[in-house]
């Protein structure tokens, strides 16, 4: 049986990480770990190596661009899934976002559930053995063909 899907969520907001953990375990994936800062959502995404990021923009410390900047920069764990899920959902963030790695932007007001849907399927997904463990980019891609 392949290992669960593994999700990190940034997010200041502990309600909101509550309901991500409570979706994504729902979801049959495993919360690898969540952070309301940058750093140390930096230092425990190299260590943990998840296969989804969910990212906030605004942080208690930091912000989640500073996060997809190490992550880019630095080539940390370039095979996971960065999904920005943010209340400043405009044009100038999601560009900037994307320029940064970002696979995903979705707006929380609107389409939080377009993101846990993305990971259900994900999840789902590496369930069935149809994705092979560390091979989230191949995999989002059926995905978003599917979509």
């Amino acid at each position: 049986m392949s290992k669960p899907l593994q999700v990190y969520i940034v997010e200041d907001s502990p309600i909101i990480q509550r309901s991500l953990a409570s979706a994504i375990v729902a979801a049959g994936a495993e919360l690898s770990g969540c952070s309301a800062d940058a750093q140390t959502a930096i230092a425990d995404v190299f260590a943990l190596e998840p296969d989804v990021i969910l990212i906030d923009i605004h942080l208690a410390s930091g912000n989640g661009f500073d996060v997809l900047r190490a992550l880019q920069d630095h080539s940390l764990v370039p095979g996971a899934i960065k999904v920005v899920l943010t209340n400043y959902a405009d044009a100038e963030y999601q560009n900037l976002s994307i320029r940064l790695g970002a696979d995903r932007f979705f707006d929380k007001f609107s389409e939080t559930s377009q993101a846990l849907a993305l990971i259900d399927t994900l999840a789902a997904e590496r369930r069935s053995g149809s994705a092979r463990p560390r091979s989230s980019s191949t995999l989002l891609n059926r995905v978003s063909a599917a979509a």
